[in-house]
């Protein structure tokens, strides 16, 4: 049976300068390209990876599946059940949800923002992988991302949900919608690293710093 393996970035190891500084991973945020470049090769070497797949994220609940390495699809999650094709979305602030069965093989790598937590990826990444691929044991891992403490909302968008996901009436929990889905795709293994990159230093924020770079949430199955 192939491992299972996982690794999610930190800002620093890399070539770019401030307010980049210093691995970021993303194109489009401004940096230049040389250095995002750079950047990758120094997080695949970290991985022992020769590379990995990205996609270009939209805040949608759009899934593909990834059957080899190709131009980055226009989605915000991947699916694979190929050995030896890393899986990566970025974020600085949205979570990355990393979705595996080890028995079946199969994995998937969510890019979990506001949006994309609402729109149900989370859920809809376990039911694809659930009849797609006879998964049947599949276990979670969150990233870094921001957490409530941090992410105040407007108060019109605040009625749009449950207030059970509103704290203090104006600050979002997002990791409670992607739990919540979860449990509703019967996963009950998560592990959570539990940072609050707007807390955190060590990671990119959005929402503290605007301009900033990515960092990177990558699963993949190595024979």
């Amino acid at each position: 049976m192939s491992k299972i393996r996982y690794l999610i970035s930190d800002r620093f190891g890399g070539v770019s300068p401030a307010p980049f500084d210093s691995l970021n991973i993303a194109y489009h945020v401004g940096d230049d390209p040389r250095n995002v470049d750079k950047n990758r090769l120094l997080l695949y070497a970290r991985a022992n990876i020769p590379q990995a797949q990205f996609a270009n994220q939209i805040h949608s609940n759009e899934i593909v599946y990834i059957p080899h390495f190709s131009t980055p699809p226009t989605a915000d999650g991947l699916i694979t059940d190929k050995v030896n094709l890393p899986l990566a979305v970025m974020v600085a602030d949205c979570f990355g949800v990393l979705l595996f069965d080890q028995e079946r093989g199969v994995i998937a790598a969510l890019h979990a923002g506001r949006k994309g937590a609402t729109l149900g990826i989370v859920e809809k990444g376990i039911k694809m992988m659930r009849e797609q691929f006879g998964a049947k044991e599949i276990k979670a891992i969150i990233s870094p991302g921001i957490h409530s403490c941090c992410y105040e909302i407007s108060p019109s968008l605040a009625k749009k949900y449950p207030a059970k996901f509103i704290k203090n009436g104006k600050f979002l929990d997002i990791k409670q919608i992607i739990y919540e889905g979860l449990a509703r795709g019967g996963v009950e293994s998560v592990k959570d690293v539990n940072i609050c990159t707007s807390c955190n230093p060590n990671y990119y924020s959005y929402r503290r710093d605007k301009v900033t770079g990515r960092f990177a949430v990558m699963i993949w199955r190595e024979e």
